[in-house]
C-alpha cells in the first residue's frame, strides 16, 4: 500500500510537511498568543502541547498543490521522513 507521502487520493498534490500537534502549534507562534491569555485560557492551550495529552497524540500533515513552500507551521520538527 501507498504511506501518505507516496501519494494522495490525486497525484497532483505533495506533502508539505508532517509533525506534531504540539510543534505545529509552537511553530505558528502559540506562545506569544498567551501572553494575554487568561489562566483558564493557558491551561487549555497547554493540554494542546502536553506531550502526554493531545501534543505528541495528534499530528499535522500539510499538502501542497503546485509550487511547494515554507510553512510556517513545519519550520522546525518536521517529520516527513518518518512517513
Amino acid at each position: 500500500g501507498k504511506s501518505a507521502a507516496d501519494g494522495t487520493a490525486c497525484d497532483d498534490f505533495g506533502v508539505l510537511g508532517y509533525t506534531t500537534q504540539a510543534r505545529f502549534l509552537l511553530n505558528c507562534g502559540l506562545l506569544p498568543m498567551l501572553e494575554q491569555a487568561t489562566l483558564q485560557e493557558r491551561a487549555m492551550a497547554q493540554k494542546l502541547v502536553m506531550e502526554h495529552e493531545m501534543g505528541e497524540l495528534f499530528k499535522v500533515i500539510g499538502f501542497f498543490k503546485g509550487a511547494p513552500w515554507q510553512a510556517i507551521g513545519f519550520v522546525e520538527g518536521d517529520r516527513t521522513h518518518t512517513l
